[in-house]
């Protein structure tokens, strides 16, 4: 006859709301306040001021949360060699233009200008594209915001013995009504 493998009850209970209310397990009061396990074996309402009391329970640590990485900052990087190199030419290409002033005022004058209604048409379309990310964002809906994280506490190691003593009584109660529904029927006639 093999023996079924029992769950073992873990010391650690999420804090949970219920819809209806029921008498706490210290104090008898009624309550919302559900403390569970994950596993879902075993659970009993309690004040939420029994939470707060250490000879109750005590919260369970979170885990850190790992704060976000800044965003890269503009620090001066160290210049790789092509980009030493670029850098060189625009200087040598500079130097040479600076030594020959030959080209005319007038070329000057019309790059000028087209350089200014170039600017114009730069900002124009600027402008029109910020209006387009302003109305796209206006379409998205805002990000949903994740629920809490429920609360986890660990019960004080003489009310955990109380809730891991109620459980195995439970399971002895189940055990003991399935041996009697395997026994005979008491005889319902008499023995004459």
């Amino acid at each position: 006859m093999t023996t079924p493998v029992v769950p073992i009850l873990k010391n650690l209970y999420t804090h949970r709301t219920a819809t209806t209310e029921r008498p706490c397990f210290v104090c008898n009061k009624y309550t919302n306040a559900v403390l569970t396990t994950d596993n879902g074996l075993d659970w009993f309402y309690t004040c939420t001021s029994h939470l707060d009391d250490r000879g109750f329970a005590t919260a369970f640590p979170e885990p850190e949360k790992i704060p976000p990485t800044p965003p890269k900052s503009k620090e001066k990087k160290e210049p790789t060699k092509k980009e030493k190199n670029a850098d060189k030419t625009a200087k040598d290409e500079k130097d040479s233009k600076d030594s020959t002033k030959t080209k005319d005022e007038k070329d000057e004058k019309d790059k000028d200008e087209k350089n200014k209604d170039e600017k114009d048409k730069d900002e124009k379309n600027k402008d029109e594209k910020s209006k387009d990310k302003k109305e796209t964002n206006k379409k998205q809906p805002p990000p949903i915001p994740s629920p809490p994280k429920p609360k986890q506490y660990i019960l004080h190691r003489d009310i955990f013995y109380l809730r891991e003593s109620n459980l195995n009584k439970k399971r002895r109660e189940k055990k003991v009504q399935n041996l009697l529904e395997q026994l005979p029927s008491v005889p319902k006639t008499s023995l004459q």
